[in-house]
């Protein structure tokens, strides 16, 4: 079940993978890394990110 603090993100991981050369700022997060895009933190999850 999702929350209002947590929906499925804008991109999947083939449009674009977050890692530690994407650019993107990385911060640990409950256990593991998000990555800050476009103003909110990206969590990898399945096939896609889910937005926090």
């Amino acid at each position: 079940m999702m929350t209002a603090t947590e929906t499925r993100a804008e991109h999947t991981k083939t449009e674009h993978e977050h890692s530690e050369h994407c650019g993107h700022e990385a911060v640990q997060h409950e256990g593991h890394v998000d990555y800050l895009h476009d103003g909110h933190k990206h969590a990898e999850h399945d096939d896609h990110y889910d937005e926090h």
